[in-house]
């Protein structure tokens, strides 16, 4: 039996916390341009998946990640796209210096209840609220 459909991507996201805000990205480039998500990406090959993590973010946020969690997996799916996306989460110092880059379009710091409302908006990537919801009770917990 021949499968010529591609593969999914493996890729990362890196929730960082301060506070009660979430560090989120607002995308700057397809498939998601203009939605707020996680900062995250590709996993590249012979990379560790917490090393890309750490990349991905730095790449978008210009934020350094200290420790950091693996939270879940987490897959996008719909017509043309396909993800399986490993969550990490963590906390970021209130010194941290952020900028937008690559396909960062903006950062943004929200509560969950912010994060609730561009949610019911249609403002956010499919299934970020739920993924936010698991990153905060595992970092609770630990």
């Amino acid at each position: 039996m021949s499968d010529d459909a591609p593969g999914p991507l493996f890729a990362v996201s890196c929730t960082m916390v301060r506070g009660d805000r979430l560090l989120l990205v607002e995308r700057g480039r397809a498939p998601f341009a203009g939605l707020l998500s996680l900062p995250g990406g590709k996993v590249r090959f012979g990379e560790p998946v917490a090393d890309a993590a750490r990349r991905e973010l730095a790449e978008e946020t210009g934020a350094s990640a200290g420790d950091l969690a693996f939270v879940t997996l987490h897959e996008a799916i719909d017509a043309q796209f396909h993800a399986v996306i490993a969550v990490f989460g963590g906390r970021l110092g209130a010194d941290a210096t952020l900028a937008a880059a690559d396909d960062a379009a903006a950062l943004h710091w929200l509560t969950m209840q912010e994060l609730r409302a561009a949610d019911a908006a249609g403002r956010t990537t499919p299934g970020l609220y739920a993924v936010a919801t698991k990153v905060l009770t595992t970092l609770a917990e630990s």
